[in-house]
């Protein structure tokens, strides 16, 4: 019953042909222009459906000279709905029995869309292959109209995987191929690209009047998406220019245009990150985070989001949002630090040069791409293997420094309690005596002046030595000594003094107490940026810096001595220390002490790099560690 009713309905709906009244290309004819007319309305795709089906059940349809065209509108058909995979292998399917005499334009048409396919789907090897057929039988044909779209095609390809040389060449051949025909929207699409592209290139000059045209075509045509296609590229061209108003009147214009586009589609994605840019370089950092976790949230696989993370842990780190700057500065390494994304560029470069030189094969690259897989794979498999033993060894290279620093800061602080509570107590003792019995001899001085009847006769046994007030202060200047040695070998307190105000207070200290001129500086930021590093992190660069600059006092014959501590970027520092002295030089076979082997694994425990060398007399010490 059902097949009765669909047989009904398909006859009422659908013009049926008969097969002996005309001759079979005569007919074939007549259904090329009814499945246009129903492809060309989305409302009869049904019906062009069923038309495709009846004309392929004829018997000998394959040896028509219509049967390309036929087999056109079945892919056109799979397009219309969607299936990319029936498209696409149909469109392989006509690949293999180009060229179409008959029909030279789909000699053309083919190969081109497969490369749209490809370029779609990643398979930039594929999408450059087919664009070249393409283009070539565009050459061919002189069909300048195709060589405009397809240069666009190329462009476009190489536009997005960064490549602007490259895009810069077929774009502005397809704009001259362009100029030659009727085909405004090729034009307009030509025009805003190249515009783009002379922008990352800084090619200001070049780049503005061919944005303005495009901008200029886009309102006449009353198209929304291309006038916000071209702001989104003249907002940041502007501000290139420091030209502000300008700026300022593309950012309101696309404002406006921007509610009516959908929201998560490329244009009005596209426009938002250019918009965050221009916040960003206003300093602007509140508006510029939100419109880039509008991006972060709603962009497709077209945009980086490495350099969106990144852009947003800078714009959270001058918020003071120090956290989440943290972690979208780790979500951007993770993002740029894939392998896939090197192996695309590579693999890009690579066709791309033969792509230039005319001299690839599909056969050939096909296998080159499967061993090319295969080389990505066990490569990657290796360079993961090697990565995780690395990082097993370095990870028990920093636990075992960790615990040799940690023995020894322990042995440092029960040597400075000792110091602290025993000897130092016993040279206040002493002190406290030496001054008391000084006091108790002074009455006998002032008995000399007393009558001679008066005096008590002296005792016969000698006398002894009397203590000296002399005797006092050495006592009392050791006991300090002793105790600011204590507080040098006890850790630092963090949390209630910074690493700033610590090398500030050791430096002074140095000044002070040694013919060394000392010199401390600090980049000018509040002191609260230099609180806020971990406690461990501070606690070991204060004793790389005490270590060093004790060597220097030490052992070197120096007059000066200079450090500063820089913030370079968010979370990464630099402690430099410079001396003018000649430091005693060890011999060959005399081994490491246990300062240079405390010192090493300090350095490895906060995971920071050094930089040692001698410049115009001086020798210059670098630290660079992170947060």
């Amino acid at each position: 019953m059902k097949k009765l009713l669909f047989t009904l309905l398909l006859a009422t709906t659908v013009p049926t042909y008969p097969r002996t009244s005309a001759p079979l290309d005569s007919l074939l004819a007549q259904f090329d222009d009814s499945i246009s007319t129903c492809l060309d309305d989305a409302t009869r795709l049904d019906e062009a459906r069923a038309l495709i089906l009846q004309v392929m059940a004829m018997e000998g349809v394959e040896q028509s000279e219509l049967y390309p065209v036929m087999l056109f509108h079945e892919g056109t058909y799979y397009l219309n709905t969607g299936d990319v995979a029936r498209w696409k292998q149909n469109r392989q399917r006509m690949f293999q029995m180009l060229p179409f005499n008959d029909y030279p334009e789909l000699s053309i048409s083919v190969p081109q869309e497969l490369g749209l396919i490809c370029r779609r789907e990643g398979q930039i090897d594929s999408a450059l292959y087919y664009y070249d057929q393409a283009l070539q039988e565009a050459l061919r044909q002189g069909d300048k109209e195709w060589l405009a779209a397809i240069s666009a095609n190329v462009g476009v390809l190489h536009y997005n995987m960064t490549h602007y040389k490259e895009a810069e060449q077929y774009l502005q051949q397809g704009l001259e191929y362009v100029r030659q025909v009727d085909d405004p929207y090729t034009e307009l699409c030509l025009l805003q690209t190249n515009g783009a592209v002379k922008v990352a290139l800084n090619k200001l000059a070049e780049a503005e009047p061919l944005l303005q045209e495009a901008y200029q075509m886009a309102t006449e045509a009353e198209s929304p998406d291309w006038q916000l296609r071209c702001l989104t590229t003249m907002m940041p061209l502007y501000d290139k220019l420091s030209l502000p108003d300008s700026a300022q009147a593309c950012q309101q214009r696309g404002d406006a245009l921007l509610p009516l586009l959908p929201q998560q589609g490329i244009t009005a994605i596209g426009y938002i990150t250019a918009r965050a840019g221009h916040y960003y370089d206003k300093g602007q950092w509140a508006l510029a985070v939100s419109d880039l976790e509008n991006v972060a949230a709603n962009a497709a696989g077209g945009v980086k989001t490495a350099d969106v993370f990144e852009r947003m842990a800078r714009c959270y780190a001058q918020l003071g949002h120090w956290h989440e700057a943290f972690c979208y500065m780790d979500s951007a390494r993770i993002e740029a630090d894939t392998l896939a994304s090197e192996r695309l560029t590579a693999q890009m470069a690579e066709f791309n040069a033969r792509y230039q030189t005319m001299e690839k094969d599909l056969q050939i690259a096909r296998l080159q791409t499967q061993r090319l897989w295969f080389t990505v794979v066990a490569v990657a498999l290796l360079l993961s293997l090697l990565g995780l033993w690395l990082w097993w060894r370095a990870h028990r290279s920093r636990r075992e420094a960790d615990m040799r620093i940690a023995t020894l800061e322990a042995e440092r602080k029960r040597i400075a309690k000792e110091l602290h509570d025993g000897l130092c107590n016993d040279l206040l003792a002493l002190e406290m005596q030496a001054a008391a019995e000084s006091r108790t001899l002074e009455p006998s001085h002032s008995r000399t002046h007393e009558p001679s009847h008066l005096r008590t006769p002296e005792p016969s046994h000698p006398r002894t030595p009397e203590p000296s007030p002399i005797l006092s202060e050495r006592l009392h200047a050791l006991r300090l000594r002793a105790r600011s040695l204590s507080h040098q070998l006890m850790p630092p307190e963090f949390s209630h003094l910074s690493l700033n105000q610590l090398l500030r207070f050791h430096f002074e200290g140095i000044a002070a107490n040694t013919p060394i001129a000392a010199v401390y500086t600090v980049d000018p930021n509040d002191d609260n940026l230099w609180q806020m590093l971990p406690p461990k992190v501070s606690h070991e660069v204060y004793r790389i810096a005490q270590e060093l600059t004790s060597n220097i006092v030490k052992g070197a014959i120096a007059s000066h001595l200079s450090a500063s501590l820089t913030q370079m970027a968010p979370g990464h520092y630099l402690l430099t220390i410079v001396d003018d002295g000649k430091p005693v030089p060890h011999a060959t076979t005399q081994r490491p002490g246990l300062g240079e082997h405390t010192l090493k694994d300090r350095i490895l425990s906060i995971g920071a790099r050094t930089n040692s060398y001698e410049a115009d007399g001086q020798n210059h010490f670098e630290l660079e560690f992170s947060a």
